[in-house]
């Protein structure tokens, strides 16, 4: 081992099997929005026991998140990303061969179990293996390579459904992910070699339990986290579940079409990401994408939600243009890895990452509360039918969760770039 770590380019294959992982792990985070109709069909269950279904897997991706973080600074992040991406891979078969309800919210939470390990794992190794100058570019290079997984998981993978069936489509998930889990046991290392310093592990339980309660008294945790929930749950809930069934009833597109038309998200984030990031590193400020970010996703939301009457492919520039602009989440990334020291960013990342998935973990099945809500007892092929309206209503809390965070960006300090310990370095 100790000879890869020499490599001039081995600190690029830690941090990109770490990001293959976090892309592989959207295939099977995304799953459901393309299957709704097959999910429905196979458990028996309408749309708020669909979104509760996919609303396991972040029952336990957002129970692990602190543990995570405080795993990561204890052990290092090689050993648990391994072993995570063995139980997603396993997890995808058993939802595969799931024949009842119970097996499959089951198998969705082994997947987040697993998945939870995977950006804050290669975010560590990032901190670790590469300077404070890059870390807004890697955190957003690395969410877009997450978000590549995501355009992957809509329109191809909605294809394979169509092909192949859904079950043989989680088997193909489980392949990749069970020779990633291969791959980094093979080639990823987060102890440093001789010629790389400052191994920032925390040594004790104890040193771990205390870097928990210091990011959890710092303020600016939570006002970064309340921001991060804030602009990522429009996009965990539209695009991770109910974007395709959106454009099929409202703009009338097919299966496939809503599918493609979704994965522009992910694709906008896929550029926006690595843009967003280097642009606030470039500036050394990191408040100004946060305001930008806020005020062009609502711009562009709100068309696509609110202006059913467009152009196919008016919706597809404006859903891709709403990815870019949903970036300020890469930077609030950045932010939770410099308002805390470098021995607890695994613990401060978490955090902020646990609080971008909680919101939209409830705001899922609240959709689909509304839905039935507003529904007027139309059935096809024992499925309930909603209308547009319905639809529509439905989606206003996500506009409003973005005016919401645009106003909690005053409240975060600007870091200027700098780690705590620099910032708060004595004269």
């Amino acid at each position: 081992m100790s000879r890869f770590t020499q490599w001039k380019y081995y600190p690029w294959l830690v941090w990109g099997l770490g990001a293959a992982f976090f892309c592989a792990e959207y295939f099977a985070r995304l799953a459901p929005s393309v299957m709704v109709r097959e999910l429905m069909q196979a458990f028996k269950v309408d749309a708020l026991g669909l979104g509760t279904l996919s609303a396991f897997f972040y029952i336990s991706y957002l129970a692990m998140q602190l543990p995570v973080g405080m795993l990561v600074d204890r052990y290092g992040a090689h050993r648990l990303l391994r072993i995570a991406a063995l139980v997603c891979g396993l997890s995808c078969i058993l939802l595969g061969v799931a024949d009842s309800l119970w097996m499959a919210e089951l198998s969705r939470f082994l997947i987040g179990f697993g998945a939870a390990f995977a950006f804050v794992g290669t975010l560590k190794l990032a901190t670790i293996w590469f300077p404070a100058n890059r870390f807004g570019f890697l955190a957003g290079t690395t969410q877009a390579i997450g978000m590549l997984g995501a355009a992957i998981g809509e329109g191809p993978v909605a294809l394979a459904v169509s092909n192949i069936g859904w079950r043989s489509t989680m088997y193909w998930m489980a392949v990749i992910l069970i020779i990633l889990s291969l791959l980094i046991w093979l080639f990823v290392h987060d102890h440093h070699s001789k010629n790389i310093k400052n191994d920032s592990r925390l040594t004790s339980l104890k040193d771990v339990f205390s870097g928990l309660s210091t990011v959890l008294r710092n303020p600016q945790t939570w006002w970064v986290s309340v921001f991060a929930a804030l602009i990522y749950a429009p996009t965990g809930s539209f695009a991770e579940l109910w974007g395709v069934t959106y454009l099929q009833h409202v703009h009338h597109f097919s299966h496939h079409i809503a599918a493609e038309a979704v994965s522009m998200i992910f694709l906008g984030w896929g550029v926006g990401g690595p843009l967003s990031g280097w642009i606030s590193d470039r500036l050394g400020r990191r408040k100004p994408n946060l305001w930008c970010s806020a005020v062009a996703s609502l711009v562009l939301l709100s068309i696509v939600l609110y202006c059913p009457e467009l152009p196919t492919f008016v919706v597809f520039v404006a859903l891709f243009l709403y990815g870019m602009a949903n970036t300020g989440l890469v930077t609030a990334y950045a932010l939770s890895g410099e308002i805390n020291a470098q021995s607890v960013t695994g613990i401060s990342m978490a955090f902020t990452n646990m609080s971008s998935v909680l919101l939209a973990t409830f705001i899922q099945p609240f959709v689909g509360w509304l839905l039935n809500f507003q529904w007027d007892g139309r059935m096809l092929h024992g499925i309930k039918v909603y209308t547009s309206v319905a639809y529509q209503w439905s989606m206003l809390i996500m506009p409003c969760c973005l005016v919401l965070a645009f106003f909690s960006a005053f409240m975060i300090k600007e870091t200027y770039c700098h780690r705590v310990e620099v910032l708060h370095k004595p004269e």
